[in-house]
């Protein structure tokens, strides 16, 4: 029941109306479906001539009457006909609001993790992997989908089974009650394929993640594995994944198939048996019997139905988990959002860390310890450091994605937390070595930027990251750059990124190695841009290239999350305290 109760719990928070309506439809399938049964009983007397004197059939007749239809054998066609042309439109509506109601969730559900991923804190989610996170938007939420497809199946099917349970009753109540103390039995035996369909839902979702992560790997590294002639080992490592996941899914298939065998094959004992004791035992009337035969023959295949139903359901369940344990733990990392008090734009005074402190849970070491440093407005600080020295961890503290343990960001004065680290980023401009370029064509990635940029401005921008190789392309800005930017260079991709960047025209622009890829000539064009905006906005660089250092107002040496030297170039070239630097 707890897979039943959680797909119920999707149903119930859609739209309410639909949801409803469905449930008429379902109710209004299953009445004439079982009205249009009992019309068998009256149509068999007829034909062979026999009257069981049962009440109901009389009174059927009476209301066939009193609607001015003929007790006929043809009267008793035309009902019967009328009535399963009328199941079929409901059946047909039914299915159509259920599939419309079925994707509706499942869009919302997809949306709302997603949303839930770009609200989270920056430091969960550079914890976890992407894939994982395809994974759930991509496959676990489709089984989520089959999931509540199958329950509203099985929802209809228990309807269905009312219905006819409700004919059965009519008929022979005696037979009917040994019919389902047998059913409750047969379920009752097969609890064991229910449990063992859920332990195979777990791990169908960790075979899913493997794969997802496997794919993502490979795909990643296919250069480096032609580089190293290592083709075969990425596709053995590929091919053991995907075994494992189909091993897993023919588990599943073997015990839900077996399961429907033994149901068909005890479904037939039991009719059989059914027959024998209505005539020798009970002597059920003919007609009555048939009609009966009729009803089981039905009900055996929906009650077989619903276990396979059911089976599927909790097969699923571990998917649904797996996406609201993602919504409750995106929810408790939320970055705080909401209204606070504007931050400055521009930056009128500095920007300055006071006292900040950042570690992370896999090292030992904090990545930043009591920082406090300032960087005036409008002027250009240069960041060096050997690796792992904390100069990407500082910068994201600058850019208000990751929040300190202990001290602050502060902007002219205004301390940066909660909701205000969000403002903020708006007004922050980033580019990283590898830069990161949409499909697309460099008009639209430029875009991104600045979604309501002119064309003169997209121009200006490219031509201030020297990125005027553009213009020279057959397309132009139209040029598609394809997955991630591989029809440029790495120094074209960086002088996009670049003049992305530029086009927010933000108050703090900070270069993460941005100028590695370029050439000394083009890296002076670009330096020779920012030069240029010097008095308009607040340039952070991280680098170690020459020309960037002497040209910085302030240069930060960083040594295992602490400033180990701090001004000009040349003052830190004449301290005797680091004559090396």
């Amino acid at each position: 029941m707890k897979a039943l109760n959680a797909f119920a719990r999707l149903v119930w928070a859609a739209p309410r109306a639909q949801v409803l309506a469905l449930l008429a439809l379902m109710v209004l399938a299953g009445l004439t479906d079982g009205i249009g049964l009992l019309m068998l009983v009256p149509l068999l007397e007829l034909l062979g001539g026999s009257h069981s004197g049962r009440g109901w059939v009389q009174q059927l007749l009476n209301m066939m009457q009193s609607l001015g239809l003929s007790p006929s054998v043809g009267g008793l066609l035309a009902v019967f006909v009328g009535l399963v042309a009328v199941r079929s439109a409901v059946q047909f509506a039914r299915e159509q609001l259920a599939a419309r109601l079925q994707h509706g969730i499942v869009d919302q559900l997809r949306l709302r993790c997603f949303a839930a991923l770009l609200g989270v804190e920056w430091r969960w989610l550079v914890n976890t992997r992407r894939s994982d996170h395809a994974n759930l938007l991509l496959t676990d939420v489709s089984r989520v989908g089959l999931g509540l497809n199958l329950s509203l199946s099985l929802l209809a099917t228990g309807v269905t089974l009312v219905a006819y349970l409700w004919v059965a009753l009519t008929l022979s109540w005696t037979l009917t009650l040994v019919a389902l103390a047998s059913g409750v039995l047969v379920f009752a035996l097969l609890s064991g394929q229910r449990h063992k369909a859920l332990k195979l839902g777990h791990s169908l979702t960790g075979a899913n993640r493997s794969l997802h992560n496997n794919v993502q790997e490979s795909l990643t590294g296919i250069k480096l594995a032609k580089i190293l002639g290592t083709e075969e080992r990425h596709l053995r490592h590929f091919t053991q994944t995907t075994e494992q996941l189909r091993a897993q899914q023919l588990q599943f298939s073997a015990g839900s198939n077996l399961s429907r065998a033994l149901f068909q094959l005890g479904g037939a004992a039991l009719l059989a048996g059914y027959v024998l004791v209505g005539l020798n035992i009970l002597h059920t009337p003919v007609s009555e019997l048939l009609t009966l035969v009729l009803v089981f023959s039905r009900l055996i295949p929906q009650c077989m139905a619903a276990q396979q139903q059911l089976d599927h359901c909790l097969h699923t369940l571990p998917a649904l988990q797996q996406t609201e344990a993602l919504l409750d733990t995106c929810l408790a990392d939320a970055e705080p959002r909401g209204a606070n008090h504007p931050v400055s734009w521009p930056v009128h005074q500095a920007i300055g860390l006071q006292n900040v402190s950042v570690s992370y849970a896999d090292r030992q070491q904090p990545a930043l310890k009591a920082l406090s440093v300032q960087f005036a407005a409008h002027t250009t600080t240069a960041i060096m450091g050997s690796s792992g020295a904390g100069k990407s961890t500082l910068a994201d503290v600058l850019m208000g994605l990751l929040s300190p343990d202990s001290g602050m960001l502060v902007v002219d004065g205004v301390p940066i937390t909660g909701a205000r680290r969000h403002a903020w980023r708006q007004h922050v401009a980033y580019v990283p070595q590898d830069a990161f370029l949409f499909h697309d064509s460099i008009r639209h990635n430029l875009l991104w930027g600045q979604s309501d940029a002119t064309e003169d401005a997209l121009r200006l921008a490219l031509r201030n990251a020297a990125a005027d190789f553009v213009f020279q392309l057959p397309q132009g800005l139209d040029t598609v750059v394809g997955d991630g930017g591989v029809r440029l260079s790495g120094g074209e991709r960086q002088r996009i990124a670049l003049a992305r960047a530029l086009l927010k025209k933000p108050s703090l622009l900070i270069l993460d190695e941005a100028t590695s890829a370029l050439d000394v000539d083009n890296e002076a064009r670009i330096r020779r841009a920012i030069e240029q905006l010097h008095g308009d906005l607040t340039v952070v660089i991280i680098g170690h290239r020459l020309p960037t250092l002497e040209h910085a107002d302030q240069v930060l040496v960083l040594d295992a999350g602490s400033i180990r030297a701090q001004g000009t170039w040349a003052e830190i070239r004449q301290s005797q305290e680091h004559p090396s630097l």
